[in-house]
C-alpha cells in the first residue's frame, strides 16, 4: 500500500472513531470497541465480494446497491453508513488499513499494549503473567498478550510489540555471543 493511501486510512480512521480531543471513560471505551466491532462484522459480511465492491468498472451506484445486499438489514448503523461512505468515494480497498488502524487508535485511547509472544510450546500462565507484568511496568500501560506457537522458535521466546522484536531465544543469544567472538 502506498503513503497516500496509508494516510487516507489513517484520516478515515480517525474520522470513524471520533476519540479525538475526549478523555478515558468506561462509556467511551464501550462505544469505542462497539465500533470497532461494528466494523468486523461488515468486514467478515463483505470479504467475499471484495472484488464488485472495489472494480472501478463497476459504477458506485450499483456498488452502493450490492453492499445494502450483502449487509442485509441487520447490519445497519455508523459501520454500514461508514462502509457505504467508503463505497462511493471508491475507498473501499482501504477498509482493512482502516480497521488497523481504528484499532491502534483504540488501544491508545485506552492505554493498552498489544503485545504477541512466540514460542516452540504454549508458556505457562505464570510465565505470560510475568511477562505480562514486565511489559507493564516497562510501557506503563494495560498489556493485552497473546501467545503464538511457532517452528521458528526452538528455544526461548520472542516478544513483538507493533513494529519492536525483543528477542530471547537461543538462536538470538548464539547469534550475539558470535558477533562478540
Amino acid at each position: 500500500m502506498d503513503s497516500n493511501a496509508k494516510i487516507l486510512a489513517k484520516r478515515y480512521a480517525r474520522a470513524y472513531m471520533g476519540l479525538d480531543g475526549k478523555v478515558f471513560g468506561n462509556a467511551l471505551e464501550v462505544a469505542s470497541m462497539e465500533k470497532l466491532n461494528g466494523l468486523r462484522r461488515v468486514f467478515e459480511a463483505a470479504r467475499p465480494y471484495l472484488k464488485t465492491l472495489t472494480h472501478p468498472v463497476v459504477n458506485s451506484a450499483v456498488r452502493l446497491e450490492a453492499l445494502e445486499k450483502i449487509l442485509g438489514e441487520k447490519n445497519a448503523g455508523s459501520a454500514a453508513s461508514f462502509t457505504a461512505l467508503l463505497v462511493k468515494r471508491g475507498r473501499f480497498s482501504l477498509l482493512e488499513e482502516i480497521m488497523q488502524e481504528c484499532l491502534r487508535l483504540h488501544d491508545n485511547f485506552c492505554g493498552l499494549l498489544r503485545a504477541e509472544v512466540f514460542s516452540r510450546y504454549t508458556l505457562s500462565e505464570g510465565e505470560l503473567k510475568r511477562i505480562e507484568a514486565l511489559l507493564a511496568g516497562i510501557s506503563r500501560k494495560r498489556v493485552g498478550l497473546r501467545n503464538i506457537i511457532t517452528e521458528r522458535v526452538i528455544g526461548g521466546f520472542e516478544i513483538k510489540i507493533g513494529d519492536t522484536l525483543i528477542d530471547a531465544t537461543v538462536r538470538g543469544r548464539l547469534e550475539a555471543m558470535k558477533r562478540i567472538l
